[in-house]
């Protein structure tokens, strides 16, 4: 526990033991063992999971993986929910079985969430809020949403964090890192996923998610750029009414996306949803440069009039302009089937590594988008090319950035949405005349004008700077100042290790030298006697006695046996 902050270990010793005995209860043990972890584990649980281990070899790995995960709480649900997001980490058997991780759990009493409220505005609901529903209309892991009014009669929806769910998730995140470090470390294979890095990335993400000021913030920002959009609608946020841990929002009375018989029945178009939807998320990504992160059908309402709403804004994606130029540049060449300008596009991006067979890569990219551009329409699925190509990716080496995941992730939830509301929708389609347009606002006058403009201003930037630093550098090397350090990777943990099995090792030595040493006393004449043996040498055997037993109860314990 060394890597853990002081005061988090002590918070966290409890839980981790109570994580490390759900991994083991559900057949983990070994496991554990490569990450040195049983020390942390009971005897009676190290021999109850031996034997849940052999009784648990019927059961499918993935479906042990997401049982332990419901069984550890909303940090490790929401965790898995992230992994079922990445085929470059996780085999498509984890992938399909951690989709079915839901983020649905029992509410917390009302007067809870009224406490909550009341704490974070510092004053009794009643003058908050004329009135509010006490049954939740959701409940998630994080928050839960009640119906309300306020004091002027406005109809609002308020998200209310759950009580102490911002302690909860600190330990159990500060853990995620710790065994993400252990994993490193002790299982290789691992490392080219890079463990530190994706727990890190899903600390910052739910971090975000705890924050509702920023929560609220987003969909004041997505209000702002669908102002003059009437088939988009995103809800008003109620500033007086919201802060870190309670965001009020307008209540949006609606229809959920993949309530197609519920449409039918209200006489709405479930074609011009369909259309509706994919148009205003490629209207994000390639006119705004910021696009909803999460959509699936809970998060998107289809209301009369040709309107849609989009609610929920606790993951957002950012593309910047470069990103958003090679996206169109991937979109047309999807629609034209050029795969070989699709290659350049992708060297374009920086994301292929230096030593990377362009041509192995190439061929096998030709295959797979012929296996899918080769056959009719209706019988290709975006979402399964986008996977397929992030696992190819990932069998180069190849790390894609996580904005690029996360819009690949986007277009495997709308292409399941929109096919389910209209199974004719074509999103490549959908997306060309944004990509198209934006391609041609690039190479139009203004555009070229205002690239030459940057570029001349980093250069003149980069003459007025660079006498400055030669002249620095070159101080450096005359004044005999100029250093190059070299840095080990990896040699502390050897030598820590190294250090131990000697300290071991010495122990025993001295251990054995007692041994001997009480030997050889016992069987000279002496006066102090000990039930008539010389009472030195039965002194030196109890402490090799009681010294051997603690370096057997250690090694034990460490699991180094």
């Amino acid at each position: 526990m060394r890597s853990l902050k002081l005061h988090v270990a002590y918070k966290s010793i409890k839980r981790l033991r109570a994580i490390l005995a759900v991994f083991v209860r559900h057949g983990f043990q070994p496991v554990m063992e490569q990450l040195k972890l049983m020390r942390l584990v009971s005897i009676p649980q190290r021999l109850m999971g031996r034997k849940i281990a052999f009784d648990q070899d019927a059961v499918a790995t993935p479906v042990r993986v997401r049982r332990a995960l419901e069984e550890l709480g909303p940090t490790f649900i929401k965790f898995g929910q992230i992994l079922s997001t990445r085929p470059d980490v996780l085999p498509e058997e984890f992938i399909t079985e951690l989709l079915k991780l839901q983020d649905e759990v029992p509410p917390v009493p009302f007067l809870d969430a009224v406490r909550v409220i009341e704490e974070e505005f510092k004053r009794p609901v009643r003058e908050l809020f004329l009135s509010i529903e006490e049954t939740p209309v959701a409940a998630a892991s994080i928050a839960q949403v009640h119906r309300a009014v306020t004091i002027s009669g406005e109809e609002v929806v308020i998200k209310v964090q759950r009580p102490d769910i911002e302690k909860i998730i600190e330990t159990d995140t500060a853990i995620l890192a710790y065994l993400a470090k252990l994993f490193a470390k002790y299982i290789a294979e691992s490392r080219i996923y890079d463990p530190v890095a994706i727990v890190e990335e899903f600390t910052m993400v739910i971090s975000r998610e705890l924050d509702f000021t920023l929560e609220a913030s987003y969909t004041q920002k997505f209000r702002d750029n669908f102002a003059d959009d009437p088939h988009v609608i995103i809800p008003k946020v109620y500033w007086e009414l919201s802060g870190q841990r309670a965001l009020t929002l307008e209540r949006i009375d609606g229809v959920k996306a993949d309530r197609v018989e519920r449409l039918k029945e209200q006489g709405i178009s479930a074609e011009k949803a369909a259309h509706l939807i994919a148009d205003a998320f490629f209207k994000q990504v390639f006119e705004h440069g910021l696009f909803h992160g999460d959509l699936h059908s809970g998060n998107i309402f289809v209301l009369g009039g040709d309107r849609i709403s989009f609610v929920d804004f606790g993951i957002v994606g950012r593309i910047n302009s470069d990103m958003k130029e090679r996206l169109a540049d991937v979109l047309i060449c999807f629609v034209t089937s050029d795969f070989e300008r699709l290659t350049k596009v992708y060297l374009k991006m920086g994301i292929l590594p230096e030593g990377v067979d362009r041509g192995s890569f190439e061929r096998e990219y030709y295959d797979t988008m012929l296996h899918y551009f080769g056959r009719p329409f209706e019988n290709v699925r975006i979402g399964e090319l986008m996977a397929d190509y992030i696992k190819l990716a990932a069998r180069h080496n190849i790390r894609l950035p996580k904005e690029l995941l996360l819009f690949d992730k986007c277009l495997i939830e709308l292409e399941g949405l929109t096919r389910q509301l209209y199974p004719g929708v074509d999103l490549l389609v959908e997306g060309q005349h944004y990509a198209a347009r934006l391609i041609k606002e690039r190479i139009g006058p203004s555009a070229v004008f205002k690239e030459a403009a940057a570029a001349f201003s980093d250069y003149k930037d980069l003459f007025e700077s660079f006498p400055g630093h030669a002249d620095r550098i070159l101080k450096k090397i005359t004044d005999d100042k100029f250093r190059i350090e070299f840095l080990h990777r990896g040699l502390e943990d050897f030598m820590g290790e190294m250090d131990r099995s000697s300290n071991r090792l010495t122990f025993g030595i001295i251990v054995a030298a007692l041994v001997i040493g009480s030997s050889m006393v016992i069987t000279s004449p002496s006066k102090m006697t000990i039930m008539g043996h010389p009472a030195l040498g039965i002194i030196g055997f109890v402490l090799a006695s009681v010294l051997g037993l603690w370096l057997v109860f250690q090694i034990i314990r460490s699991g180094k046996f």
